[in-house]
């Protein structure tokens, strides 16, 4: 065990234009670049709180950062263990566990030298498609920049819905599909903003346009419970699985067809990996899915999505909204892809 010098600092990364959900309008993104170190290596990682999402406010975490001291062994073949004792203290602060958790594994990677699908024993595939995203627009603009997007190259759109006149998505959706056809999937993410009853008229409203699946149409797993014998389109979970144990009770009741894991929600890769694990084992679908932090903290969700093995459109599409991201993204979209190196 030794003892490593944590160091951080805050940054705000603002997006060109205000992208709006049914939750709120977001402009800009802030949270911590954390810093950890011993005598000769560092590592670096990324605290971006999400709260309206799930996870501890900036507030919290930048207090928590400041009284927070860390013990390691930096050997490879234990630093698991010490992670878990390490982090009891930061369950409810899931944003800074993953910041602090990535710090570390890029100074054990470095340190050994070994890569990190070495340390976490896992192989990746060599590419990973992607899914764009279109946020609250009227079904003139939602048409407009869906056919940008497809001549991009992407094959899965996923749009934002859950306004306060629903019938205003359903006309989104119908714009969309008599405009640009069926040659693409449609998914559509709700967060959370319809009660049962809305929900279900919606869907069925919405099951003639052929959609991949709805995100986080409701939200207690009862109402999930309850809307899938209702309805054919698919149903994912989003903000509902915040935990492993989370993503345990979906899966044990069949509450859900596909769930949706954020690795900065999560509290970082590993409680992730374990996720991918279990809903594979499963043969449920996993989609891994960014929180609009900065290119150093996706590159821990490209990496979790690197891992799934079946051939899923991801959420990783979020660099360009940004005017300018902290660091160069290592990982651009090209054709709705990312390739891995």
């Amino acid at each position: 065990m030794r003892d490593l010098i944590i160091s951080y600092a805050a940054y705000e990364l603002k997006f060109k234009e205000p992208f709006i959900t049914s939750k709120k309008e977001i402009n800009n993104r802030t949270g911590f670049l954390i810093k950890i170190s011993d005598s000769s290596f560092s590592g670096m990682g990324e605290c971006a709180p999400f709260p309206e999402f799930g996870s501890e406010t900036i507030e919290k975490a930048g207090k928590k950062l400041k009284e927070f001291n860390i013990k390691l062994n930096l050997n490879p073949t234990g630093f698991k263990e010490n992670l878990q004792n390490s982090f009891k203290e930061l369950e409810n602060f899931p944003s800074l566990k993953h910041g602090i958790e990535q710090a570390l594994f890029n100074l054990i990677c470095k340190k050994t030298n070994i890569s990190l699908n070495e340390l976490l024993n896992v192989s990746s595939n060599s590419e990973i498609l992607v899914n764009a995203v279109i946020g609250f627009l009227p079904p003139f603009e939602s048409v407009k920049v869906c056919s940008v997007l497809l001549k991009e190259g992407f094959k899965t759109i996923k749009i934002k819905v859950g306004r306060d006149n629903f019938e205003d998505d359903v006309k989104v959706i119908k714009s969309i599909r008599n405009e640009l056809g069926y040659d693409f999937k449609i998914r559509i993410d709700a967060n959370g903003n319809w009660n049962l009853k809305n929900a279900i008229l919606i869907l069925n409203s919405l099951e003639k346009y052929n959609i991949e699946y709805v995100e986080q149409p409701v939200n207690s797993i009862e109402d999930f419970i309850r809307l899938k014998q209702e309805t054919k389109i698919p149903l994912a979970a989003d903000e509902s699985i915040r935990t492993f144990e989370d993503a345990e009770n979906f899966i044990d009741k069949g509450a859900a067809d596909v769930l949706i894991i954020k690795p900065m929600m999560l509290g970082g890769l590993l409680t992730t990996l374990k996720i991918i694990e279990l809903c594979e084992k499963n043969k449920m679908d996993v989609v891994v899915t960014s929180s609009f932090e900065s290119s150093l903290g996706r590159a821990f969700a490209i990496f979790a999505a690197s891992t799934v093995k079946n051939k899923i459109a991801h959420g990783l599409g979020t660099a360009k909204y940004f005017t300018k991201d902290i660091f160069p993204d290592p990982y651009p979209i090209n054709n709705g892809k990312i390739i891995l190196k």
